[in-house]
């Protein structure tokens, strides 16, 4: 039996799983324990893992190999408090420490009143996609009707970040190579906003998620689509796509823009060298680069596809925290984490109680307590919706995630009263 001699704030709790599985796991020994007691987060990392994440001071050091002392089978304790991101140089860099969290609280107009608004942005954002990825498989890249669509998504972030970002998740959709990446501008975007950028590096930022896979259009149809393990030679193919798409952005006048150029380039480029085209590491990656790779693999796998269903997205969360420092730059991981939240507004979730509901807004203070509006009793009974502030509720916390289709809810929109 494994002992935890640590104090009670930075204990890592382990469930259901022997050191033989511990062993397989390849992100385990990146995750660090917090040196004080200030406050954290509990994140759920894949199926089996919780994680202390203290947001404030991930460099306190790493967490012993399985077979030390230091890891724990126990439940986990509660977490209250605030959380705070990731400081010095690296957060100085993405900006973050200019505007934490305002510009997520203040929101000049409802989810319910936004959404319409956001799903026009977005089906409008769509098409456009299309057009260009048609356009640019001729080898011609028209910048325009981009800026129209980017400036539309964020106008819709800008009255209400949520609407945007959980749209996705409450609404899937079919032509994956288009909607991700709209997806992708979108969380570029979203993190731009909240780090406080003024609205043309926003913009900017908005072009970068939409054109950052615009390579692809130079790529057989047929080999995009493929439901099948690729040879080796089709897999080097593949590989090619963000130089193509360097390329193709470069003879845009419209946006031959550096910041654009280099998530399109590096956004399969990994921060310990290990990815592609150029095997670039650490901070000879731009920080966009490594924005664009956090954001274009949360979308991969928050993303139903023909072949798989959408992971969860605390489960997401998970993956990308036990990579980073491997594939991603730690600060910018938690930066992201802070943005989205562990429970987005539109998850489905379970109570401690047994009631069911979906959360209707983030809460920035202590995000394992958002609010959440209530649809099904403990039995799955309907009842009236309503909405419940987990934070002045503690003891009605959060026991999991649900998927949509597993929760008895005929749909999240219907619970929140919106119409898509």
């Amino acid at each position: 039996m494994l002992r935890d001699t640590r104090p009670p704030s930075s204990r890592f709790a382990q469930t259901n799983t022997s050191s033989r599985a511990l062993k397989k796991n390849a992100g385990y020994e990146h995750i660090r324990i917090p040196e004080t007691r200030e406050p954290g987060i509990f994140l759920l990392e894949q199926e089996y893992q919780e994680a202390y994440l203290d947001l404030a001071r991930s460099k306190s050091g790493i967490l012993p190999r399985p077979g030390d002392e230091g890891i724990s089978r126990s439940k986990p304790l509660p977490v209250t408090g605030t959380r705070t991101v990731g400081t010095g140089k690296e957060a100085s860099a993405v900006g973050w420490e200019k505007n934490p969290a305002l510009s997520l609280s203040v929101k000049k107009s409802s989810l319910k009143e936004e959404m319409p608004h956001a799903r026009r942005a977005y089906d409008h954002a769509v098409a456009c996609v299309r057009d260009l990825m048609a356009s640019a498989a001729q080898g011609n890249l028209p910048g325009g009707a981009a800026h129209e669509a980017v400036q539309g998504l964020v106008d819709s972030l800008e009255r209400n970040i949520d609407a945007l970002l959980c749209l996705p998740r409450i609404r899937q959709r079919d032509a994956y190579m288009y909607t991700h990446c709209v997806n992708v501008s979108v969380l570029l975007a979203a993190y731009a906003l909240v780090s406080g950028q003024d609205r043309r590096e926003v913009i900017t930022y908005a072009l970068a998620g939409l054109f950052h896979d615009i390579g692809k259009a130079l790529l057989p149809v047929s080999l995009l689509n493929a439901r099948r393990t690729l040879s080796i030679t089709e897999q080097t193919l593949i590989m090619r796509h963000p130089m193509l798409g360097c390329e193709l952005l470069i003879t845009s006048p419209e946006l031959h823009s550096e910041m654009i150029i280099m998530a399109a380039l590096e956004h399969h480029e990994r921060y310990d060298g290990s990815g592609y085209p150029k095997g670039l590491a650490g901070d000879a990656i731009s920080e966009l680069g490594h924005l664009a790779a956090i954001a274009d693999n949360y979308d991969a796998l928050s993303s139903r596809r023909p072949y798989k269903g959408a992971t969860l997205p605390h489960k997401t969360l998970g993956v990308l925290y036990q990579l980073r420092q491997k594939h991603f730059h730690p600060e910018i991981v938690e930066n992201f984490v802070r943005m989205v939240g562990i429970y987005p507004v539109g998850s489905v979730v379970e109570l401690k109680d047994g009631y069911r509901g979906v959360v209707t807004a983030s809460n920035y203070d202590n995000p394992m307590l958002p609010v959440v509006t209530l649809a099904l009793d403990p039995k799955g009974a309907p009842v009236p919706a309503h909405v419940r502030d987990l934070a002045k509720e503690p003891v009605s916390g959060i026991a999991r995630c649900v998927p949509t289709e597993l929760s008895g809810l005929d749909h999240p929109c219907r619970t929140l009263g919106i119409v898509l």
